[in-house]
């Protein structure tokens, strides 16, 4: 089972346990019945002579990757008579630079009528289209189909609607900081020397109400307290639905009590 705890600071971060990307990742294409569609997936990197390719990717052998796009390259995908194909590899750049690879050098006589046959991907294919629902360097969509693939061939197909998907005014970060602030109630809590953060960990249920809130790493049971009261006050949070299901996310938020923080939001 995948966890994953979501970071809120003063600078949005998402952390995963698998990976831990500053920016989203450009993602592969999928062509399918004259529909262009997203890729939650890389087939190509299940070839097992990937890496010895990716040197010869690109004629300059100069590097085409960037923070959006780790694995070097974007390539396109589609589906003829039920066959996944690679069409096109591009450059990271390429609206900038305009590179493509060479598929016939690359892949010899696999290479034929301008398209590889890609028979060497096997198991399942998510892809994304319609509305788009951000959450950092993730992208949720509207609607979702699972190709199903065997040695390249489909043989099966599933569409889910996420259409109860929904972003919310206060996971944008002024908006979040001002609200959280504002509402904390600073004439109640003792004066502290120093600053102090109490990192609260929540998430919220399929109608955007946060109805899970603990403290992850806390101060004292005043402070403890207060932090778990303004974090459950806020009014609604972001929905996220996958593969036609509500995806449940916990986020981290480290709330700072100081001086100044209570100088700047403090409510007349």
């Amino acid at each position: 089972m995948k966890v994953r705890i979501y970071i809120l600071t003063i600078i949005l971060l998402t952390v995963s346990v698998e990976k831990v990307f500053a920016t989203g990742q450009i993602p592969d294409i999928l062509i399918y019945n004259n529909d262009t569609l997203l890729m939650f997936a890389n087939p190509l990197e299940e070839l097992t002579k990937v890496d010895s390719l990716k040197v010869k990717l690109f004629e300059d052998n100069k590097e085409h990757w960037n923070t959006s796009c780790w694995r070097g390259y974007q390539a396109e995908w589609t589906i003829i008579n039920n066959q996944l194909f690679l069409t096109a590899i591009y450059s990271c750049n390429y609206y900038e630079d305009s590179i493509k690879s060479d598929l016939k050098q690359l892949f010899g006589e696999k290479f034929i009528n301008g398209k590889v046959k890609a028979d060497w991907v096997t198991g399942e294919i998510l892809s994304g289209y319609g509305n788009i629902f951000f959450c950092f360097y993730e992208s949720f969509y509207e609607k979702e189909i699972d190709f199903k693939f065997l040695n390249g061939q489909l043989k099966d197909l599933t569409t889910y609607n996420n259409s109860k998907s929904r972003k919310s005014n206060y996971s944008d970060e002024t908006t979040l900081l001002k609200f959280i602030y504002s509402n904390i109630q600073w004439d109640k809590l003792p004066k502290k020397e120093k600053s102090a953060i109490v990192y609260v960990q929540f998430s919220g249920n399929e109608d955007g109400i946060i109805d899970s809130v603990k403290i992850m790493k806390g101060l004292d049971i005043i402070f403890d307290n207060e932090a778990v009261r303004v974090v459950k006050s806020i009014p609604e949070w972001d929905v996220f639905y996958r593969r036609g299901q509500h995806e449940r996310r916990d986020w981290l938020l480290p709330l700072v009590f100081s001086e100044e923080m209570k100088q700047e939001y403090k409510q007349n």
